[in-house]
């Protein structure tokens, strides 16, 4: 069943599918981790730990990494379409975020088609 089916729609490609917008207060704690052979402490693989709260605007997308740059300009630009600005700040290396989290929610080991991948990117929004 194509992603979206389930609420009648159907999309054109595997692209960007959803917009959200997330309210948290305080802190959100953050834990990550992936099934692995054998012990991995210390390699940088997984981490604990805390991101701020506030607001949060995300879009999920279907699709492998080379949708990235795609997931990203859409959202960039909704938000500048929805007068949203980002926790940004512009350097002389790149933008630099205040707290930005790439969510995979599939697992390439689990499903070897890229085109069915689904993954979410999180920005926080600027107070």
């Amino acid at each position: 069943m194509p992603l979206g089916a389930r609420h009648g729609v159907a999309p054109a490609d595997a692209g960007i599918i959803k917009y959200n917008l997330i309210d948290m207060d305080g802190e959100l704690e953050l834990e990550f981790g992936a099934p692995v052979a054998s012990a991995v402490e210390g390699d940088g693989r997984g981490i604990a730990g805390v991101v701020p709260g506030g607001r949060f605007g995300s879009i999920t997308w279907q699709g492998g990494y080379d949708k990235l740059i795609e997931a990203n300009g859409a959202l960039i630009d909704w938000a500048r379409r929805e007068g949203i600005r980002w926790d940004m700040e512009e350097t002389p290396k790149g933008d630099r975020f205040g707290c930005r989290l790439e969510i995979y929610r599939t697992d390439p080991g689990l499903e070897p088609d890229s085109s069915k991948w689904l993954t979410d990117v999180v920005i926080r929004i600027a107070d």
